[in-house]
């Protein structure tokens, strides 16, 4: 990969090497590389005339468009430290990170209402054409350390925290990553292939990804928003040696729609599973139903990729998130910092020439929460390395509970469950303490959802009474954060209120 000071002088490298070759696709159009380029520093010159100057923390909360794309590498262009939100960011949780991570502007779009003493800056249909009176190019010398980026932790468990990434940092992740995206089938020498955009560049996995391709001259197809999911796999299926990143929850929605026979993408590059460990079945599932080039890939705002599951993996350790890539040292240890042996779970730790050495938000705490401490970043979950190096994931370390003094993992028993066919998600939470401390599952399922009793004794079956919920819950919809990933705050206070409904009920 080429190495260049800012970030976007990639974009404008192609632009002079292949000014014809497509960079950007979505409901507008396309716009190639020298078109983009251009956009890009026009935007670039505009956002100086707001005022805005390099080691700002600029805000940006917008739907996935050309707009979007254009205005955030404007935004690195100039060496502002851009964060982004994702589109249904709001609430408490999100004031307090503007406030944590003293962002002073915050770009929106109708008919989104300006957000308390933040500036906030409409990007309408209208941007576009604006841009037309401004001339020339804002670049920023990036060799300085302003951060290009603050990305964002997921806030699934609580109040996101920021990873400062400057240009250089940035660009030595995505050369690290280079061979295992390569083995994917992320990039090519070749240019060929389009990257289908379908998730908020607030995910820190999608915007990766979307950067990888750029640096390397590839294609970024922007898919809409679609109604119903069928639209949205017609979508998919219209793009010829396609590639596709997914949460989980969207390959289990993609699993929904496999054919009894055959694959359902048959002309794709390759499809890459980020975010939560996917269920071992759902992997077999997705390379023999989805396409034979299905890889899994963990890793995450403050050590960024971790470990690659490759196809050729998958048949026997399903069961696991990869091998830990070559560029990062990773180990599991106990609550006092000791590494532990293979199989044995504990905190996982990482560090390396990519990862964070600073987080915004770091409380520097103890018991293996998230921060980065003595040098290295704990990550927050808890994990196990076996015999021959693959890494094992048990969920997050704030999430585990302990009842009647045995440990009991989420994860391991929201991965069981979504193992069932009709199973879209599921969340498993602790509640209360001590002798009272209760363990819930909150699922998604098909309709007609199964029934709780078939559900309790489906789970009994793959892990055992020990780790089986108390009780099963059953919802249409899971509440998501900015990011797209289950908001498992906002899943707890509902189980919580249904718990004390049923309490209140009973005493009447």
């Amino acid at each position: 990969m080429p190495a260049f000071p800012n970030l976007t002088d990639a974009i404008f490298d192609h632009a002079e090497k292949h000014p014809k070759l497509v960079a950007l696709e979505d409901v507008t159009g396309r716009l190639t590389y020298k078109q983009f380029a251009n956009l890009i520093g026009r935007a670039s010159v505009w956002l100086r005339s707001l005022g805005i100057e390099a080691g700002q923390p600029i805000g940006v909360r917008l739907t996935n468009s050309a707009d979007h794309l254009i205005l955030s590498l404007a935004l690195m262009r100039i060496g502002a430290a851009k964060v982004e939100f994702g589109i249904g960011s709001d609430g408490k949780q999100f004031d307090a990170t503007v406030r944590a991570l003293n962002v002073t502007t915050l770009f929106i779009e109708p008919p989104a209402k300006a957000i308390g003493n933040v500036r906030c800056i409409t990007i309408d249909a209208g941007w576009r054409r604006m841009l037309a009176g401004f001339k020339g190019d804002c670049r920023h010398d990036a060799e300085t350390p302003e951060p290009s980026d603050i990305l964002l932790s997921s806030g699934s468990t609580g109040p996101a925290k920021g990873v400062p990434c400057t240009h250089r940092m940035t660009l030595g992740r995505l050369a690290d990553w280079y061979p295992a995206w390569h083995k994917a089938g992320m990039v090519s020498e070749d240019y060929s292939g389009s990257f289908l955009l379908a998730s908020s560049m607030s995910f820190s996995g999608f915007l990766t990804g979307l950067l990888s391709r750029l640096v390397t001259g590839g294609k970024i197809v922007i898919l809409p928003e679609f109604a119903k999911l069928l639209d949205f796999v017609r979508a998919i299926q219209s793009h010829e040696d396609a590639i596709l990143i997914v949460t989980p929850g969207m390959c289990q929605e993609l699993l929904s729609c496999a054919p009894d026979e055959g694959l359902l993408f048959p002309d794709m590059r390759c499809i890459i599973c980020t975010g939560t460990p996917l269920p071992a079945q759902a992997k077999r599932d997705a390379i023999r139903s989805l396409t034979p080039n299905f890889t899994e890939m963990y890793g995450n705002a403050g050590a960024g990729l971790v470990a690659a599951l490759y196809p050729e993996d998958i048949p026997g350790h399903a069961d696991s998130v990869g091998r830990v890539l070559s560029t990062v040292a990773v180990e599991v240890v106990d609550g006092d910092g000791r590494p532990v042996g293979p199989n044995v779970a504990g905190h996982l730790r990482c560090k390396g020439g990519g990862v964070a050495d600073d987080l915004i938000g770091n409380s520097g705490s103890g018991g293996g929460l998230e921060g980065v401490r003595d040098g290295w970043y704990y990550s927050g979950d808890l994990a196990a390395i076996d015999d021959e190096g693959y890494l094992h994931l048990k969920g997050r370390a704030a999430d585990a509970v302990v009842r009647r003094g045995v440990q009991v993992f989420p994860a391991i028993v929201e991965m069981a469950l979504m193992s069932h066919p009709d199973v879209r998600e599921a969340v498993v939470l602790g509640i209360g303490q001590g002798a009272d401390a209760q363990v819930v599952a909150v699922v998604r399922a098909a309709m007609p959802p199964p029934e709780p009793k078939a559900m309790l004794r489906y789970c009994i079956d793959q892990v055992g009474n020990a780790q089986t919920p108390n009780h099963f819950m059953l919802v249409k919809e899971m509440p998501r954060t900015a990011a797209g990933k289950i908001d498992r705050a906002k899943v707890k206070a509902l189980v919580v209120k249904e718990l004390e409904g049923v309490r209140r009920r009973a005493d009447t």
